[in-house]
């Protein structure tokens, strides 16, 4: 098995974001660690929260966001409760840094099973709280499903072939090791992030509605018109998708439950990803726009 020792050209650091929700087998004490790394939350007086200390901590270490000293990289390891597969994140869409990364992208594709690319932001990510964008590059793995507190071998697999597979990727860019065919242009599929969905409530705020069966599990799959999305607690009534056809994933996400989201809303594109120059000049990306 590889190790981060045969990774010379790279400095490689690890850390466990969360220490003290790990040891009690939370996501969380207070607040969502990855909802603290905003530019007005990491610039706040009023850390109230031990996540926001944290987030103070970690941007010290890894950033600070923003800055030149900033690390190039980080690579955020999450596990998700949905259907989610091998999932690559991407938040930062703005930079041309995008193009080594989807290429990035597409060399863990043909290595890993199941692998979705998710861009999350279209523009100006500056605001955006997720722990990655303290660097000068973001990337999530996100894989699932498993459960909090749980630990599922092919996740924890899969994981680990997305990590090396990221590293010897980057080895090998920087010494210019990548083949004709590596380096090439490609076509990639990547689904766009266009917004939440939350469940049907009552009055009193609490759920009305849960996940349809039909859907339950279906990440990444087309939704249609009139598919059914949510089942009636109560009476048992089918309540249809009344929208454009998009492709969900996310779907019954525990870690949403308590903002009231049942899934993320995505579309799914091809874009055409420039061939990686040897000199190491990067491109603009063109990405589609989201209504």
């Amino acid at each position: 098995q590889p190790s981060f020792q045969d990774f010379k050209s790279l400095e490689i650091d690890c850390l466990l974001a969360n220490d003290l929700a790990i040891e009690v087998c939370r996501r969380f004490v207070d607040r969502d660690l990855n909802r603290c790394f905003s530019r007005s939350t990491l610039h706040s007086d009023a850390a109230d929260s031990y996540e926001m200390h944290r987030a103070q901590e970690i941007n010290a270490r890894i950033g600070p966001r923003f800055s030149a000293e900033a690390s190039d990289l980080c690579i955020d390891l999450h596990n998700t409760t949905s259907n989610f597969g091998c999932g690559i994140i991407i938040t930062d869409t703005s930079s041309p840094d995008l193009h080594w990364k989807l290429q990035l992208c597409d060399y863990l594709r043909c290595r890993v099973p199941n692998v979705h690319i998710l861009l999350d932001c279209l523009g100006d990510c500056s605001e955006e709280p997720y722990l990655p964008l303290t660097a000068k590059n973001d990337l999530t793995f996100e894989v699932g499903p498993q459960a909090h507190g749980t630990l599922v071998s092919e996740v924890f697999w899969n994981q680990r072939r997305l990590v090396f597979g990221a590293l010897d990727f980057l080895e090998r860019f920087n010494r210019q090791q990548l083949s004709d065919e590596e380096r090439s242009e490609k076509t990639l599929e990547v689904f766009i992030q266009t917004g939440a969905v939350h469940y049907p409530t009552r009055s009193d705020g609490s759920l009305r509605a849960s996940i349809a069966a039909e859907l339950q599990g279906k990440d990444f799959q087309a939704l249609h018109l009139g598919d059914p999305v949510f089942q009636d607690l109560e009476s048992g009534e089918m309540i249809l998708w009344d929208e454009p056809e998009c492709y969900p994933c996310f779907i019954n996400e525990a870690a949403y439950l308590s903002s009231g989201i049942a899934f993320q809303k995505t579309m799914r594109c091809q874009l055409t990803i420039p061939e990686l120059r040897s000199d190491g000049s990067l491109c603009n990306i063109e990405l589609p726009s989201v209504d």
